[in-house]
């Protein structure tokens, strides 16, 4: 009796939390509802990401910096007071000994050192820019991978769903075989602790889900407090298996990439930076425009200031970029090799995971959901037990997870071929 008691308020418990958790979400029918699809959600995210707003400042900053090197030296005014009368009225005064000046002066700069300042300006600028579309590509990745998981986590919540509706079902049917005295009272409280797991699982399966959705959300640069998203489309819609030239999609990256094409800019920029320091190592001249009275004589004059290189000639920078050029031509040389490594890599990961998908939808997939229809109707019909029907339950449902886990792996693998290539988005 004990027993008997301790499963009722067991059962009461799970139905609490159930019903607590499934209510607790319900103030999102509030909310202002937003519908994407995969591309849709991507797209989205590109416009309104924070991380993309943030990344585009960088741009700014270089394109100051591009307004700062095309500044030409300020003039410089120089005022020379050697003697100047403190006491006029003094008789040790002396206006013969007056002698003060002023002179305005120019810097000239040589070998025309501000135009390539713009010019390593004008190739960082191109830089940033390529370094904000690399951002685009891992934001584009990022919202694509996070819709997959998304997606998964609906599909692991719907068939929790649907698992507790059939338990609820077999409970109610075994409460009145058992008034009818058909079943035993012990397997109706089996009956009833399995749907009490199920309703444990279903509860996990959507939680896990809403916090996913959220996170989405607000990667999408919405407010999870006032909107809520639908996601249209299912992980269930296979895809065909794409035809992949791995050539050709490699000499696509090499075109589109942007981390790739940044390497490349490294090596114009490295260039262009060493014409500057050879620039710099021409030493600059001024011109000063001299007024000086001096004994009460006025002078004018023009007077020149010229550096003479003789120990320092700019060498450690100009060997500096020298090495930088050398650098990035590596990087780029070895980013091209594992380019065509991860190519190699996912054309064959997608080959054998849509193999993996198409046995398992059309034999392992198939076959345990058609057990679970004779099972259940077996069971209800009086000529299966308990046991049975769960132990095939349980087998359907480890079979439907790891074809979503399966699908979800798919998918990505499809999503990281895109980033592999440079990804087909349209930037603002």
């Amino acid at each position: 009796m004990r027993k008997i008691r301790f499963y009722q308020i067991k059962n009461r418990f799970v139905q609490l939390l159930v019903v607590s958790v499934i209510c607790f979400p319900l103030y999102a029918n509030d909310k202002l509802k937003k519908e994407f699809n995969f591309d849709q959600a991507i797209q989205y995210a590109l416009a309104n990401n924070k991380q993309v707003a943030i990344a585009k400042f960088e741009i700014d900053f270089t394109k100051a910096d591009r307004i700062t090197a095309g500044l030409r030296p300020n003039p410089f005014l120089n005022i020379v007071a050697d003697v100047l009368p403190f006491n006029p009225s003094s008789k040790q005064f002396d206006p013969n000994r007056n002698q003060y000046g002023v002179s305005l002066g120019f810097v000239i700069e040589t070998a025309n050192k501000r135009e390539e300042r713009i010019n390593v300006a004008n190739k960082r600028l191109k830089m940033d820019e390529l370094v904000f579309l690399e951002t685009l590509r891992k934001i584009s990745i990022t919202t694509g991978n996070l819709f997959i998981a998304t997606l998964a986590a609906r599909e692991r919540y719907l068939l929790a769903e649907e698992n507790y509706k059939n338990l609820v079902n077999i409970v109610e049917i075994n409460r009145i075989r058992f008034k009818r005295e058909d079943i035993s009272k012990l397997e109706l409280l089996r009956s009833e602790v399995a749907q009490d797991q199920y309703a444990v699982a279903r509860v996990s399966a959507q939680v896990e889900y809403i916090k996913l959705k959220n996170e989405l959300i607000v990667f999408l640069g919405l407010n999870p407090s006032e909107i809520d998203i639908v996601l249209a489309g299912n992980l269930d819609s296979l895809k065909l298996l794409p035809k992949i030239d791995a050539n050709q999609l490699l000499k696509l990256a090499t075109e589109g990439r942007p981390d790739y094409l940044a390497l490349v800019n490294a090596e114009d920029i490295a260039l262009a930076n060493m014409k500057l320091q050879r620039a710099n190592a021409v030493p600059n001249f001024s011109i000063l425009f001299d007024s000086l009275v001096q004994q009460n004589q006025y002078m004018y004059g023009v007077s020149a200031n010229l550096e003479l290189p003789v120990f320092s000639r700019n060498q450690g920078e100009i060997a500096k970029s020298e090495s930088a050029r050398k650098q990035a031509a590596i990087f780029r040389e070895e980013l091209y090799l594992n380019l065509a490594k991860e190519m190699a890599i996912t054309e064959e990961e997608i080959k054998i995971r849509f193999e993996a998908l198409e046995q398992m939808r059309q034999i392992s997939l198939l076959k345990s959901q058609q057990a679970v229809k004779i099972v259940e109707l077996a069971y209800k019909g009086g000529g299966s037990t308990l046991l049975e029907f769960l132990d095939t339950t349980r087998s359907y449902n480890e079979t439907k997870l790891k074809y979503i886990d399966a699908l979800v792996e798919y998918e990505k693998a499809l999503l990281n071929l895109k980033y592999i290539t440079g990804f087909d988005y349209e930037p603002n």
